[in-house]
């Protein structure tokens, strides 16, 4: 079984560097066929290290949180998984679904690919997940240079041969 993981794109998120990612994540996903379609949702409670010790107090309440309208008409009830860290495998939800489900390999877009979608495709890797980062799909709302830095590491470490 495989899902594609839709990470945090998310009305905070998508800004002028962002805003062709939604539209585009919309077109893929009616296009193209996966087992499960999942969307992970930060939210930066008090409890997170974002707010705790970072000091940041964005991304805490709707409608910053919420995924974008482009892609409203995937979500449902069982396939939104919320975090208040930077990867996917610290909400046990979302690892007990893929258990449930059988799930094995992963395909991850979204935002940001510099930070939440790195720290998931290290922590599935790490699991014994097939990890996949569809980088067309994926950007960084931080801009270009920390996108591109991204996709080196990417390079580096998971389409190696």
């Amino acid at each position: 079984m495989n899902a594609l993981v839709v990470v945090d794109v998310q009305n905070y998120f998508v800004n002028e560097k962002t805003r062709h990612l939604p539209q585009k994540i919309a077109d893929f996903i009616r296009n193209n066929k996966y087992d499960y379609v999942l969307f992970t949702r930060f939210v930066n409670n008090e409890d997170s290290n974002h707010f705790k010790h970072l000091g940041w107090e964005k991304c805490r309440t709707a409608p910053e949180t919420d995924i974008h309208p482009v892609l409203q008409e995937f979500v449902g009830e069982t396939n939104v998984f919320a975090k208040a860290g930077y990867s996917i495998f610290k909400c046990s939800e979302f690892a007990q679904f893929l258990k449930k489900k059988k799930i094995q390999k992963l395909f991850l877009c979204g935002l940001d690919i510099d930070s939440c979608i790195l720290a998931s495709a290290f922590d599935g890797f790490d699991l014994g997940y097939e990890m996949h980062i569809l980088k067309d799909l994926s950007s960084s709302h931080s801009g270009e240079e920390l996108q591109n830095s991204a996709l080196k590491i990417i390079e580096e470490c998971f389409e190696r041969k």
